[in-house]
């Protein structure tokens, strides 16, 4: 039975899948940024021309909003940061 079949008895497979995916993508990255400079700060124009297109009113969205740049920045950080 692989690990990701197995019950999550200790709460800890949402975590650990989070940072695995987050490990992975930023070494992508950063990899993809020595031949493309650019690459980060397109990538953060493209989130918030999305977010602009929302036009974000509500809490809901502002939220979502809030969140999706974090989350885009956390994985636009530099691997050694």
């Amino acid at each position: 039975m692989s690990i990701d079949e197995r019950p999550d008895k200790h709460g800890t497979a949402e975590g650990a899948h989070r940072l695995a995916l987050t490990t992975v993508i930023r070494a992508l990255v950063d990899n993809a940024s020595v031949a493309d400079p650019g690459l980060r700060k397109r990538i953060t124009t493209d989130v918030e021309a999305y977010i602009m297109r929302l036009d974000p009113q509500s809490e809901l969205e502002f939220d979502f909003a809030e969140r999706a740049r974090s989350f885009a920045a956390n994985l636009l950080k530099p691997s050694d940061s």
